[in-house]
């Protein structure tokens, strides 16, 4: 842990650029969830997206993972530990969300515009100023041991002036 994780605050871009990245986290987490229960415990006929049982309960455990390191990526990013793979998730949910705005098979709708706006802020605020100071600051330096004195020159006596 770090002397200066306690004093200090979290900038409000960096609370808002994590506010902006956890809107995909509810839905990762409901179709886990749903694709888990379909594929391992209640098979539905036909399957939702895949073509087996097996296949649904590989894409559960997908949506688990993305999940997790979305969940993980957000922490890092408000901690003020790491901004990349906060950046790299954003990244991703913008490409998922333009897939499914291009492919109009795919269902995307109102949803895809909204999750890839949010990506887009999260991702712009994330490179503010306020936000890449958190996040960038230099790693705290070891204690250095304070310098040792040298030992003094012994005083020249003084001069005299005089008479």
């Amino acid at each position: 842990m770090r002397d200066d994780d306690i004093d200090r605050d979290t900038p409000p871009m960096v609370v808002a650029a994590v506010s902006a990245g956890a809107v995909p986290l509810p839905f990762l987490a409901v179709y886990s969830v749903m694709f888990i229960v379909h594929g391992g415990f209640h098979p539905v006929v036909p399957p939702d997206i895949t073509t087996t049982a097996h296949g649904e309960l590989a894409v559960g455990i997908v949506a688990l993972v993305l999940f997790v390191v979305s969940f993980v990526a957000l922490l890092w990013m408000l901690g003020g530990t790491r901004r990349w793979p906060f950046v790299l998730v954003q990244l991703a949910d913008l490409a998922a969300a333009i897939d499914l705005i291009v492919d109009a098979t795919r269902g995307g709708g109102v949803t895809a515009y909204v999750l890839g706006a949010a990506a887009l802020v999260a991702l712009v605020l994330s490179f503010t100023p306020q936000a890449s100071e958190y996040v960038g600051r230099p790693p705290r330096l070891r204690r250095r041991r304070p310098p040792v004195p040298e030992a003094a020159e012994p005083a020249a006596p003084p001069e005299f002036v005089g008479n």
